[in-house]
């Protein structure tokens, strides 16, 4: 049965640790369907609020729905998501099959119907050929969707990634995130994904949250975040070695620009960033023209995700 309503609303949710405030008065949605990006520096209260919104932690006040049940429900709740934590261990001596099965029954769904659930997951995460391997046997990549295929065992409404693809290579990272993706538009999940790798959460989330110090400093889609954090893009120019010096004390000049560093290991290379939310290079090149300067070539790139989130979070420490 599909959930009415945003996957998770919460409102006003604050978490205290004895006289430590973690959590101060958080409130966001996330819709059926959508990835939202949950994001903050150290200690900025990201893992608490996953744990009031899984039950593992009880709020101080404020209140939270997640597929359609309440926080006071814990039972219900608790039986519609899915959990991928960041530390995860698994028994060795399990076979991946083994594992499935076992977590399903812990849902009230009998060993036969676990097992049909399981077969599929397996072959959707690239594990068929070894589900009667031990895990203990298995990589870290391979753990990872494992994790993921007992998150989604359920059939989860809703799905809670913690650092889904820390310690990766690219590759792993990308199959992960390929997997992810795919089951929201097959299942039509919300995922509420928490990273320190900005540039996947900016490839994948439909929109983000920005925690600091336990508040949401910032909330919406990357561009709207950006536009928020008010930070520029950047362009790099090539200029002839002997040049760069010019260059750069030149354009140190131009208001919009925030600061000019010649590349040290590339000479004739200089990178700009911007103080605008667009890169406009005509002025860049209107100042080197004047000063004769021979631009050999410019490369564009518009503010990202992870600009904003180093002006928006007071130690711009991601974890």
């Amino acid at each position: 049965m599909g959930v009415i309503g945003p996957a998770v609303l919460c409102e006003e949710l604050t978490v205290r640790y004895r006289e430590v405030t973690a959590v101060d008065q958080v409130s966001f949605e996330v819709q059926p369907g959508e990835v939202f990006g949950l994001l903050g520096p150290n200690g900025a209260g990201k893992t608490s609020v996953i744990r009031a919104l899984t039950t593992i932690v009880n709020p101080a006040s404020g209140r939270a729905v997640v597929a359609g049940a309440s926080l006071s429900d814990p039972g219900a709740l608790r039986a519609r998501i899915g959990v991928l934590p960041e530390s995860n261990g698994y028994p060795g001596a399990e076979t991946a099959l083994e594992y499935l099965r076992f977590y399903g029954q812990l849902f009230g769904i009998s060993s036969r119907e676990a097992a049909d659930r399981a077969k599929p997951l397996l072959e959707t995460f690239g594990l068929d050929r070894s589900a009667h391997q031990l895990i203990s046997t298995f990589s870290r990549g391979m753990r990872q969707r494992l994790g993921l295929a007992r998150a989604l065992i359920n059939h989860p409404q809703v799905l809670f990634l913690d650092e889904p693809t820390l310690g990766l290579d690219p590759a792993g990272r990308e199959d992960i995130l390929s997997h992810l993706t795919s089951q929201v538009s097959a299942n039509g999940a919300a995922v509420v994904l928490c990273s320190h790798l900005l540039d996947d959460v900016e490839r994948v989330c439909d929109r983000v949250g920005i925690l600091d110090g336990g508040h949401i400093v910032a909330a919406g889609t990357v561009a709207d975040v950006i536009e928020l954090a008010g930070v520029g893009g950047t362009v790099r120019i090539s200029v002839l070695p002997m040049a760069a010096p010019r260059a750069v004390e030149r354009l140190r000049g131009l208001s919009q620009v925030e600061q000019v560093e010649q590349n040290l290991n590339r000479p004739g290379e200089i990178d700009i960033k911007l103080g605008e939310s667009e890169p406009n290079a005509n002025r860049i090149l209107a100042r080197l023209v004047g000063a004769g300067v021979e631009v050999r070539g410019i490369e564009l790139q518009g503010a990202r995700l992870s600009d904003a989130f180093f002006k928006l979070t007071q130690t711009g420490t991601e974890s």
